[in-house]
């Protein structure tokens, strides 16, 4: 609190003056910088509401690609989920001709197995009737070298039976 002197006709005008013009000076020093910093702010506001108004757009686009996205990749998982049916069933499709396949071996084989044991007893049975032939023959021809003497006789039967 400032005191003044006192004058005739009340407080000394020059010092109620000087200090007047003092507050009035410090008051339009404190009223140029409220006004700059109030163009400041203001500067500042725009800016802040230009940054947020291009965050908004962003915002937008980004959301606008994420729906974008979101549908892409359901469709892909959709596509997915198809092919991987699809190859389900070609594979079980698969499966079974293989299966078939397999099966018409499995009869060809047994056929052929059939086939085979049915040779061998046809061969055998040829054997044994060309084992017939050959002891027919054989004790025929004995027969006849009755003539012969014992010695060259035995050596025959023996050679013959050896080879039967």
């Amino acid at each position: 609190m400032k005191k003044f002197r006192i004058s005739l006709f009340g407080y000394c005008k020059k010092q109620v003056n000087a200090y007047v013009l003092s507050l009035r000076k410090d008051y339009e020093k404190e009223l140029s910088k409220g006004k700059d910093r109030l163009w400041e702010v203001n500067a500042e506001n725009r800016e802040l509401k230009a940054k947020l108004l291009e965050y908004q757009e962003r915002l937008s686009k980004y959301g606008e690609q994420e729906l974008y996205i979101s549908k892409a990749l359901v469709k892909a998982e959709e596509s997915a989920q198809a092919i991987l049916r699809e190859s389900y069933q070609k594979i079980e499709i698969e499966r079974l001709k293989i299966n078939q396949e397999k099966e018409k071996w499995k009869t060809r084989e047994k056929e052929i197995m059939k086939q085979l044991l049915d040779f061998q007893n046809k061969a055998y049975e040829l054997m044994e009737s060309f084992q017939s032939e050959i002891n027919y023959l054989t004790s025929k021809e004995l027969m006849l070298a009755d003539g012969e003497d014992n010695d060259s006789r035995t050596e025959i039967s023996k050679d013959l039976l050896s080879i039967s």
